[in-house]
């Protein structure tokens, strides 16, 4: 800053110099008798120009000098037109060097998530092996009423979900940071079984031609027994699933110098957040006799946040216009979770609405397997088409979390929350930009 008020001083003067000797008038020059008059000669010479022989007059000498003061990032003759704060500071050459090589990455994702494990969305029932397979029931008086099963979430199938990932590197002495974030749009499916209580005609699978209907099995004050919740007009059960995260790595410079192979380690953090819901709607008309049919509730929710460092290596083959890659990475850290289960009209339409709550932690594991090939479009553009797979154990799912119990009529309904820890897997193609700066 001293040298640019230098050199700003400087020339100021020099200009003012410069127009003090051009509005000066003619001056006697030599011997006044031959010579009425002599216009006085350039005062200064431009750095271009030579000196006359007889002038007197040195060439002109730019008033600012190389020194301790025109270091290289206060330097006017080297920033023209940056306006008055045109230095570059240390800090500005390291933010741009840092800028120039840094690089994003956005990433289109296809994965597949793991459905719900064929669970029975009930107890186990007394003297039946298999619940899920049509048994014959009766009503309160013992007569006969129909065949009735439980309901399973084999019918609950995540279609593919789609979601989006964006990467930041910034290249730091002896390696680069990267970070990440990824987001999927919500999966659901669901299940409708619809004219329940209808008679068949003619099903050879059911000769008798008795009623169907679909069943909430429950235990009885915590033990096996054969309590029943009937649907006779309609069952639904959907299931939903949210996925998101972030990470923040440090890849380490190549380990081995050969240019076509490299071995890359990596250090670093995950974070996971993965949500779901269960939602079950059974309706019972007792045949189209109740002017207002009873519609029971019972809605099961998980949350599970996930802190894990990681470790990972990244090894790639590298050539001009391809480069092909695979990148295992190993987390293990906490997994903090939450479940719940909510009933309502569960029984009868007096019953009140009724919420549980458990919560805990659980150390997991989250592992992730890369496998990807890069084509350089242009020096600083490259196309990537990938498959990744990814593994979280230790996760609360909500199938697995129901209690299916009853203590009785007389006592609130105790469908409850029961944590349960299962692992999820996802994965599926990725498809991606990134450009370098």
């Amino acid at each position: 800053m001293t040298g640019r008020f230098v050199s700003f001083c400087s020339t100021v003067l020099l200009l003012a110099g410069a127009a003090s000797a051009q509005a000066q008038g003619p001056q006697l020059w030599g011997d006044p008798g031959s010579h009425p008059y002599q216009v006085q000669g350039p005062a200064w010479y431009s750095p271009g120009e030579t000196q006359g022989p007889s002038s007197g007059y040195q060439p002109w000498t730019p008033p600012y000098q190389p020194g301790p003061a025109n270091r290289s990032w206060d330097n006017v003759s080297g920033n023209p037109d940056n306006g008055w704060n045109y230095e570059n500071t240390p800090l500005d050459e390291f933010l741009g060097d840092v800028a120039k090589n840094s690089y994003f990455r956005l990433e289109y994702m296809n994965y597949a998530f793991k459905n719900p494990s064929d669970r029975l969305l009930g107890s186990a029932v007394l003297s039946q092996a298999d619940p899920s397979v049509p048994f014959q029931v009766t009503d309160t008086g013992g007569q006969l009423a129909g065949e009735a099963r439980v309901p399973t979430t084999g019918d609950l199938q995540y279609p593919d979900a789609q979601g989006i990932r964006g990467t930041i590197g910034i290249p730091l002495i002896g390696g680069a940071l990267e970070a990440n974030i990824f987001y999927f749009a919500q999966a659901e499916d669901g299940s409708f079984i619809d004219r329940l209580g209808d008679q068949t005609n003619n099903n050879p699978l059911n000769p008798l031609e008795l009623p169907q209907f679909l069943a909430t099995s429950t235990l009885t004050n915590g033990q096996i027994g054969n309590n029943l919740l009937i649907y006779d007009d309609s069952f639904s059960s959907t299931t939903r699933a949210d996925l998101w995260g972030s990470e923040m790595n440090f890849v380490f410079d190549a380990y081995l110098p050969e240019p076509m192979f490299q071995l890359r380690p990596i250090i670093g953090f995950r974070y996971v957040d993965f949500n779901e819901e269960l939602h079950q709607i059974g309706v019972f008309d007792q045949q189209d006799q109740l002017i207002t049919p009873l519609v029971s509730r019972i809605s099961s929710y998980s949350e599970n946040s996930i802190y894990a460092p990681q470790i990972g290596l990244r090894a790639e083959l590298v050539s001009r216009w391809l480069t092909l890659g695979i990148e295992p990475k190993l987390a293990a850290g906490i997994n903090v979770y939450e479940t719940s289960v909510i009933t309502e009209s569960l029984r009868s339409p007096g019953d009140p609405l009724t919420k549980t709550t458990a919560s805990g932690e659980e150390f997991s594991f989250v592992g992730e397997l890369s496998l990807y090939a890069k084509l350089h479009i242009r020096q600083n553009f490259a196309l990537t088409v990938g498959y990744q797979a990814t593994f979280m154990d230790q996760i609360a799912r909500p199938h697995s979390s129901i209690l299916y119990n009853d203590n009785g009529t007389n006592a609130d309904p105790a469908v409850v929350t029961s944590p349960s820890h299962e692992r999820f897997d996802f994965g599926g193609i990725n498809v991606s930009g990134e450009l370098r700066f």
